[in-house]
């Protein structure tokens, strides 16, 4: 019984870690990609007139949102119920009957 209520009492993060270590690497790899200039700044390779640059942000933006998509699917499931009593709908504000 007691380790039953300690893992009722964990909060969202530590009872997922594989859905947060997700979560964490989609938004990073997003980030890195952003950031990363060597990886968009050459005028070598052209995609018919257009630079490589214009392509990549062309395609950089749709993957982007399917990944952010994917990211905000994935915090849902991390949420607690809305029929949830306890320390987790205390916390996000409900009131507990």
């Amino acid at each position: 019984m007691a380790q039953e209520s300690s893992i009722k009492s964990r909060g969202p993060i530590a009872a997922h870690p594989v859905t947060s270590a997700v979560i964490a690497i989609l938004v990073l790899a997003s980030i890195f990609f952003a950031v990363y200039v060597p990886l968009y700044a050459s005028v070598t390779p052209k995609v018919g007139d257009f630079p490589f640059f214009y392509f990549f942000l062309l395609a950089y933006m749709p993957a982007l949102g399917i990944v952010m998509w994917i990211v905000i699917t994935l915090q849902r499931r991390l949420q607690p119920e809305r029929g949830a009593e306890g320390p987790e709908a205390v916390r996000t504000g409900e009131v507990a009957k």
